[in-house]
């Protein structure tokens, strides 16, 4: 089986778990903590287990790396590494507010420039956006391409400040800038809206991201014909998938919106 089509299966798993469980009253149940400390929700739980019996049902040895569990080993020989965020968009996923989404990707190796497949599927609806390296990306099945859009006072924007006032400043030039501004609760999904020209960017410079929160979204994005770099302008090239790094991005449909976000972020207040 090819691995687009194992990782679409996986999806389909948590999507059968987790969308019963969206707005629960259990959902929200702290389990513990998760792989980084943060609290590991029920239904984080639910889903990354949804994944793992998968893998052992299948008899499909990798790297898993994932929110709760963190970095296992599953089967005798792995011979890839699979990253997933099995739940992005908790806070959401509790409230009952339809923009939650999984992400799942694979490698070969341990490095984030090497993921050859990638799907994220919207836990409201279950759609599933997918790429494959050199192969472009889909949603639902059809090609998708970023908008058009190259001015960004024409643009529609989501920005991520939750939990970090002290970036507030740092984005509110943008935020003056763009046409509409949007903070949406799960960057997978909000990566793979610009992929399809939903948002014509996306921006988090909070520090706070880590691979396995977008991934699977910069493939999907990257195949798409978008831009995924760090604020500074520097790609992700060399980063490991299983150090537990986290970082500020920005997710654009092209060079020239890309440009202006870069360049009011660098004029914004330190």
């Amino acid at each position: 089986m090819k691995k687009i089509d194992a990782l679409k299966r996986m999806a389909k798993e948590v999507y059968s778990v987790v969308h019963p469980l969206i707005g629960s009253s259990e959902s929200g149940k702290i389990m513990g903590s998760g792989f980084g400390g943060d609290k590991t929700r029920f239904i984080d739980a639910v889903a990354e287990k949804a994944i793992v019996q998968y893998l052992r049902q299948n008899r499909v040895s990798c790297t898993f790396i994932g929110e709760e569990r963190g970095i296992e080993e599953i089967g005798d020989k792995p011979d890839f590494y699979l990253i997933t965020d099995a739940v992005d968009g908790t806070t959401n996923a509790v409230k009952g507010i339809s923009f939650v989404s999984a992400s799942l990707a694979v490698s070969p190796t341990d490095r984030l420039d090497d993921l050859e497949a990638a799907v994220v599927i919207d836990l409201s609806n279950g759609a599933i956006y997918e790429a494959e390296k050199g192969k472009g990306a889909r949603y639902m099945g059809k090609k998708i391409k970023p908008s058009d859009t190259s001015v960004l006072e024409e643009a529609v924007l989501s920005v991520d400040v939750s939990r970090s006032p002290e970036t507030v400043e740092k984005v509110v030039p943008l935020m003056k800038t763009v046409k509409s501004v949007r903070s949406l609760g799960s960057a997978a999904l909000e990566i793979s809206h610009v992929a399809s020209g939903f948002l014509d960017a996306y921006v988090d410079i909070r520090t706070k991201l880590r691979t396995l929160d977008f991934a699977a979204g910069m493939l999907i994005l990257r195949e798409a014909g978008g831009l995924f770099i760090q604020p500074d302008g520097r790609g992700f090239e060399g980063v490991s998938l299983t150090e537990l790094s986290r970082f500020s991005v920005i997710a654009a449909a092209n060079e020239e919106i890309c440009g202006e976000l870069v360049s009011l972020l660098h004029r914004s207040p330190r």
